[in-house]
């Protein structure tokens, strides 16, 4: 498939802008002008999805008889100094999960009318949504941070009207970086460690590959030089592994070298957080830019309690995730299972973290409940988290958040990073802020 096929608007007149812009480009390159980092476009002035994507890929069988099903299953490294392996599992959920027949999932959004005003081009900051009905009524949310008047959002919608960018949502909203696909650094990682080439016999191998990789480096050099200094921080911390795994510690330094080229061009600027990716929640925030909990619904002016739904289980079944391997749940789940606080009330309905006494064990191994369990992340007490969650994280650790949480989450609030990469209460953090910088981290 050519560029333009995706670039170009159809017809004579998409022929003559991409001329016009061509010429631009050609004078940018040539006086040295371009701007780095370059871009992406403004999807406002992209080709329709319908003369783009839609001519390929039918949303048809997305929708029709449920779907398809997707089994995510994955291998995930920790922080620890062991970087120990983890297996997360999921089922994505499409279009009429469970038979249902009812319209819900990833691509409810592109079968559903959905328009949004969002404060940027690129569509990250998304302040009011409305959803129109097929009977012509619409629910309409607007965005916590952009109330001002509770009682009275109409001067709110009209500040948005006037200042944001309107869009109809469409398949680049979420599919933003189809063509340009950069690979996300941990599972980037993730996947040299699980194929043999970096070895976790190196003590907080993940941790430092994650901290060297994600640093603004000035040049390839440079860069290289931070990766290679790996072997002196094992000569210091570790001088035994140093002088017997010295070819282990080679192969990961010239495996992170590699990583590197693929997720950062420093010569355009582009570091691991220069172009988010829409697909997901873990390294941006993704769905959360209106599935965060804090988009509430306008209803004659006022603002209501009904958010935009946010839990787990909107788009895929609740992450499985530890050591153990368990059974993934694919039919239709237990009522029980849609109540948004499931996962902190059922322990009122259980007798013991063994499944298989219970009626759990129909989906659940035996080994199912200690993925959670073994974690600090059942000792966090949920109750007035919003005013008292500092001190909560304080005591049982940041790890513990981690479990269920991934950073973008947290940095709908925090506009510095607050996930650590090492074990929790480090202080250390390469989590992309919301704008997009990278913190400073002391790579040895």
């Amino acid at each position: 498939m050519a560029c333009v096929e995706c670039h170009t608007e159809p017809g004579l007149g998409g022929w003559i802008q991409s001329k016009i812009n061509g010429v631009r480009q050609l004078y940018e390159v040539v006086a040295g002008t371009f701007p780095r980092p370059v871009p992406p476009p403004d999807h406002s002035l992209l080709p329709s999805s319908n003369d783009t994507c839609l001519r390929c890929h039918d949303i048809a069988p997305l929708l029709a008889g449920g779907g398809p099903i997707r089994l995510v299953l994955r291998a995930e490294y920790g922080l620890d100094t062991e970087s120990t392996r983890q297996t997360v599992a999921l089922v994505v959920r499409p279009a009429g999960f469970g038979g249902t027949g009812a319209t819900v999932g990833v691509h409810w959004h592109v079968a559903s009318h959905v328009d949004f005003l969002a404060a940027d081009t690129h569509s990250q900051s998304i302040d009011y949504v409305s959803v129109t009905n097929p009977d012509g009524t619409s629910k309409d949310f607007i965005a916590s941070r952009a109330i001002t008047q509770s009682e009275d959002v109409q001067a709110d919608l009209d500040r948005l009207t006037a200042s944001d960018y309107s869009r109809r949502m469409d398949c680049t909203d979420c599919h933003n970086r189809v063509g340009h696909q950069a690979p996300d650094l941990s599972a980037a990682i993730d996947q040299q460690i699980d194929a043999g080439v970096i070895s976790t016999d190196l003590p907080s191998i993940k941790a430092q590959a994650l901290a060297r990789l994600s640093v603004a480096y000035p040049n390839e050099t440079a860069a290289d030089n931070a990766i290679a200094g790996l072997q002196g921080f094992y000569a210091v911390n570790y001088p035994l592994i140093a002088q017997n795994d010295a070819a282990e510690i080679q192969r990961a330094v010239a495996s992170l070298q590699t990583v590197y080229r693929l997720v950062a061009t420093p010569d355009m600027l582009v570091t691991v957080a220069t172009y988010p990716n829409n697909i997901g929640h873990q390294a941006s925030p993704g769905c959360f830019r209106c599935h965060d909990g804090a988009h509430y619904r306008v209803v004659d002016g006022k603002v209501t309690s009904e958010t935009i739904p946010s839990q787990c289980s909107t788009c895929h079944t609740f992450p499985q995730i530890g050591q153990n391997e368990s059974g993934v749940l694919i039919g239709q789940r237990p009522d029980s299972h849609d109540d948004r606080l499931w996962v902190f009330d059922h322990k009122l309905s259980v007798t013991s973290a063994d499944p298989t006494t219970q009626t759990c064990g129909a989906c659940h191994t035996a080994t199912y409940c200690e993925n959670c369990h073994t974690t600090t992340a059942v000792q966090v007490s949920h109750d007035s988290m919003v005013t008292s969650h500092a001190s909560v994280i304080s005591q049982v650790g940041a790890a513990a958040c981690a479990f269920c949480h991934a950073p973008a989450y947290c940095a709908q609030c925090h506009a510095d990073p607050v996930m650590p990469v090492g074990p929790a209460g480090t202080g250390q953090s390469v989590v992309p802020s919301r704008d997009g910088s990278l913190p400073p981290v002391a790579v040895p």
